[in-house]
């Protein structure tokens, strides 16, 4: 059994200790510095240099022709804003890249693929809802 003394002294310890935690400045989470909350465009001069720079990036491999493209456009737009800081998010147009394009054998439009610590990861190929997005970024992130 523990003396009312000792008790006494642990329970300043773990006073002291919830004070001095209190105290220190809490560290934000390490953020994406080119998570800028925008779609940005990519092409073949420096897509790699930028990608070899994120944690997580999504890429949406398009047409200007597309009209499933055009569909998806807000669709990301709105999760760059959503996921500014954390995710960085690109379009590369296939049209004007088609070495990229052939690289990551890109057949069809749109085409979102997944980039973690610079290395393709995996991609959605079609429009999907945002939720499915949404899903696929949460799952990048874990």
């Amino acid at each position: 059994m523990h003396s009312d003394e000792e008790l006494d002294a642990i329970r300043r310890r773990k006073m002291q200790e919830l004070m001095r935690r209190a105290q220190t400045p809490k560290v934000p989470p390490v953020l994406e510095p080119l998570a800028n909350g925008i779609v940005n465009q990519l092409d073949a001069s420096n897509f790699w240099p930028t990608i070899q720079k994120t944690k997580i990036a999504l890429v949406d491999f398009y047409g200007e022709w597309c009209q499933p493209c055009k569909m998806l456009a807000p669709i990301l737009a709105e999760l760059a804003v959503q996921y500014k800081g954390k995710v960085f998010f690109a379009k590369v147009d296939i049209d004007r890249n088609p070495s990229l394009a052939a690289q990551f054998r890109v057949q069809s439009v749109p085409n979102v693929s997944a980039f973690k610590n610079g290395r393709f990861i995996s991609n959605l190929i079609g429009v999907r809802r945002y939720a499915d997005y949404k899903a696929w970024v949460q799952r990048l992130l874990q």
